[in-house]
């Protein structure tokens, strides 16, 4: 006998069948992440953060385990290590023109003229001018427009969770390195491991001190946060309360601004420093003299913009 199920019947058993499957597929997911994660929260509770704070953060839909952050880093610095001389020479151009075009300039200058009273009030305090800063804050990011589209707390927990190339050294493009090439691919990846845990333990010291939910800040893909940039370390040192509320947030105008003048005083900037001398202040915002240079274009095409057209 043959049992016939009517159309209604079967699209319910399939959707049955579908939403079991879904469960199934969830928990495995799921458990695969969580013994992705064991051994970086227990590292991290062994540092001291409290075995509940971790396991809550740890536990955030967003903290998916994917060693692809990794993956994508060290592609880049096995580029790099092959890359011929001459290449290496022709990318360390003099300055990123995209930067002193007539379009993004423009929008600096207007963002100069918008926040004129906030920029000479810390060039006051701090010593840095308003062409500086706001030029910072184009390359970072377009003005505080470009934030990172995942949250930096989940981009540094893979990579900290990563420092094994092993486990995915299939996606890295070089099957076949010599043996010297693989000793340094384990080296760099587990240096990058640490560095990544050193900033992902950083980041939930500074979001603890200032109330903010870590597996929610927005961020780069390796974990610089705020329309500044700063990575967690940078944070803790240099971030200041601009606005003077109780609290920093990177997020906000007074207090990133403020923080990217404090960073550069620290690190020995002054109006009178020669051009040499201040691209190596700026240098150590972000490890690149094009970086560097670039900031510095920026600074003094809108230093001649104003001077023709204001504010004083």
């Amino acid at each position: 006998m043959t049992l016939k199920l009517k159309k209604p019947m079967i699209i319910f058993v399939l959707c049955f069948l579908f939403m079991i499957c879904s469960v199934v597929c969830s928990l495995a997911s799921s458990s695969a992440d969580h013994d992705a994660w064991a051994p970086l929260k227990d590292r991290l509770v062994n540092d001291g953060f409290n075995r509940e704070y971790i396991d809550t953060v740890f536990s955030a839909g967003t903290m998916k385990y994917d060693s692809g952050m990794m993956t994508r880093k060290m592609k880049v610095l096995l580029h790099r290590r092959f890359e011929p001389p001459a290449k290496k020479i022709a990318r360390e151009k003099e300055y990123d023109d995209r930067y002193v075009g007539p379009i993004l300039l423009a929008g600096a200058y207007s963002y100069l003229r918008e926040n004129f009273e906030i920029l000479t009030r810390i060039d006051k305090k701090y010593g840095v001018s308003p062409s500086v800063l706001v030029a910072l804050l184009l390359v970072e990011t377009k003005l505080g427009h470009t934030l990172g589209n995942s949250p930096a707390f989940s981009n540094l927990a893979n990579m900290a969770a990563s420092p094994d190339p092993m486990k995915f050294f299939d996606e890295l493009g070089h099957t076949d390195l010599a043996p010297e090439d693989m000793v340094w691919l384990k080296k760099r990846t587990k240096q990058k491991a640490d560095w990544a845990y050193k900033e992902l333990s950083a980041l939930l010291k500074f979001s603890s001190t200032n109330s903010l939910n870590p597996s929610e800040i927005p961020g780069s893909p390796y974990g610089a946060f705020g329309i500044c940039q700063f990575m967690p370390t940078t944070a803790i040192s240099y971030a200041v309360d601009g606005d003077m509320d109780g609290r920093v947030d990177l997020f906000s105008k007074d207090d990133a601004l403020e923080s990217m003048a404090n960073f550069l005083k620290r690190h020995g900037w002054k109006s009178s420093l020669s051009k040499k001398k201040k691209l190596k202040v700026i240098y150590r915002y972000n490890h690149s003299m094009v970086y560097a240079r670039t900031i510095y274009e920026v600074a003094v095409q809108l230093d001649s913009i104003r001077s023709t057209f204001g504010p004083e």
